[in-house]
């Protein structure tokens, strides 16, 4: 994986605005072998990981459960300042499959399970009736496909790390 001292201007500007949202910048450095895509997918990834149709805090307990799911140390290590800011704690991370009662509303579930059986196996997901219906008992369309994009772009971000065996550099 590339050095720090290695990466172009703006890629070195992304790594840090990575950091500075929680995020370990060894992430960007494995992408820097692409290093035209970075600041564009960062924009990208900062808009669709953001309040947009979804708000931010389900988005980002869907990207834990994914995190779970992947067993993805990088995700899982420390919470990022984005997930702080989202009123998550150490405690959503840790119930994520338990599931306490009163901790998660009942649009954070739906999410966490349409992230689990996305990861599964997402052709399934999509004929799961009893799934549609809660899904759309909680969003509506055009969130249900911003929710799906979000959780679509963490399972190969995920993926990708878990593959890659990249460790936090923080």
């Amino acid at each position: 994986m590339p050095e720090p001292e290695t990466l172009n201007a703006e890629v070195a500007r992304v790594s840090d605005a990575w950091a500075a949202i929680g995020s370990d910048p060894s992430m960007i450095r494995l992408m820097s072998y692409r290093s035209d895509l970075i600041p564009p997918f960062f924009d990208f990834y900062l808009q669709m990981r953001g309040n947009g149709l979804v708000t931010a805090k389900v988005k980002e307990l869907a990207r834990f459960q994914i995190a779970r799911l992947n067993t993805c140390r990088y995700c899982l290590q420390s919470l990022s300042t984005l997930a702080e800011s989202q009123g998550i704690t150490d405690e959503h991370i840790a119930e994520i499959e338990h599931r306490r009662p009163g901790l998660f509303t009942s649009q954070e579930i739906a999410a966490m399970d349409l992230a689990k059986a996305l990861w599964n196996n997402a052709a399934e997901a999509g004929t799961d009736k009893e799934l549609m219906d809660r899904l759309h008992a909680e969003f509506n369309d055009a969130q249900i496909v911003e929710l799906v994009w979000a959780i679509a772009m963490y399972i190969g971000l995920g993926k990708m790390v878990v593959f890659s065996g990249i460790v936090r550099d923080n």
